[in-house]
């Protein structure tokens, strides 16, 4: 599905992923350059960080859909296009974007951690894109409903047809703008207050809540991954959760032996 410019059809989901790219940068240039940070490296990070979001979020993707996977079409070198070209896990992504961050740090000795922490709302406004653009592709599609905001598709490759569905696309999209909306604000106020953003933290539990309970309205369960009626990605949201409570419980106890 896409639109036509002359006798070239552009993809919507790539349109807006494109889209999302460049709305990322430009956001990411006003914050790096507000932090007093070098645009150039974090032009940089971005590059090692979106390498290894991609491969992470297509390795989360074969690994969670390999029963789907028809093991004797792997020399067809038309199946294997169509299986690397579509199927993207966020979380995948986020795994390897911190490992290409990582990686980005001890090659180019760069203060990767200072730059996540400022810019950090650029993951969120472009993963909002990205959703809009799912919603105009009809992946990632949400359970049966005929409530205010339905849609109906008559033409995509991956959501059922004429089935009035619940807009979970476009509820997550706001969600990712609402979210690098409340990033910006808190990094504004630390940086005001003289404080260092714990951005990261915030980013992470704030996404974990909200995926979460999205998971529960979408239908597209054979490429989720479904573990005790719970998809792959509520389980690691709840992972994250648990995670980010024991550091702050950790914290908390550290803090209070040295000021004892």
């Amino acid at each position: 599905m896409g639109f036509e410019i002359g006798t070239v059809t552009i993809p919507w989901y790539g349109f807006f992923i494109v889209l999302g790219l460049g709305a990322a940068a430009l956001l990411g240039y006003v914050l790096v350059k507000q932090a007093g940070l070098i645009y150039d490296e974090f032009i940089e990070i971005a590059c090692f960080v979106g390498l290894g979001a991609m491969a992470g979020s297509k390795l989360l993707y074969l690994v969670m859909a390999w029963e789907t996977i028809d093991v004797s079409r792997l020399t067809d070198l038309e199946y294997i296009s169509a299986l690397m070209g579509g199927g993207f896990v966020f979380y995948g992504g986020l795994a390897g974007g911190l490992l290409g961050l990582y990686l980005c740090g001890r090659l180019l000795h760069i203060p990767v951690m200072e730059y996540a922490r400022q810019s950090l709302p650029v993951i969120p406004l472009a993963h909002g894109f990205g959703r809009i653009g799912c919603a105009f592709a009809g992946c990632c599609y949400g359970i049966p409903y005929d409530g205010p905001g339905a849609v109906v598709y008559t033409r995509s490759a991956a959501a059922p047809l004429g089935i009035p569905l619940f807009p979970v696309q476009a509820v997550e999209a706001a969600g990712e703008f609402v979210l690098a909306a409340v990033l910006g604000i808190y990094i504004a106020s630390c940086r005001k207050g003289g404080r260092q953003p714990n951005s990261i933290r915030l980013y992470l539990a704030l996404y974990a809540v909200l995926r979460f309970f999205l998971e529960f309205v979408r239908y597209d369960d054979s490429e989720r991954g479904m573990l005790w009626g719970i998809s792959t990605s509520q389980w690691i949201s709840i992972g994250i959760c648990v995670v980010l409570a024991g550091a702050e419980v950790w914290g908390r106890k550290s803090r209070k032996k040295q000021d004892s």
